[in-house]
């Protein structure tokens, strides 16, 4: 059962962790470099666009969590 425990831990879990912690530091580079440098690049119209397209996007999902909580 330990060596059981052990292959499991070095193939399955070790290999997992150390994927989402790569994950969570790229997704925040991303965020707090990469975005704010693109967004500053991004005219007016286009930043107005994204803004419009998110607020649809969360008034349909909460529209949709509504319909089906109900």
């Amino acid at each position: 059962m330990a060596r059981f425990i052990r292959n499991f831990h070095s193939r399955i879990l070790s290999p997992t962790g150390k994927t989402i912690a790569l994950g969570l530091k790229l997704n925040r580079l991303i965020w707090t470099e990469y975005f704010d440098a693109a967004w500053e690049a991004t005219p007016l119209h286009e930043k107005l666009t994204w803004i419009l397209f998110m607020s649809n996007t969360l008034t349909i999902l909460t529209l949709f969590q509504l319909l089906a909580l109900k």
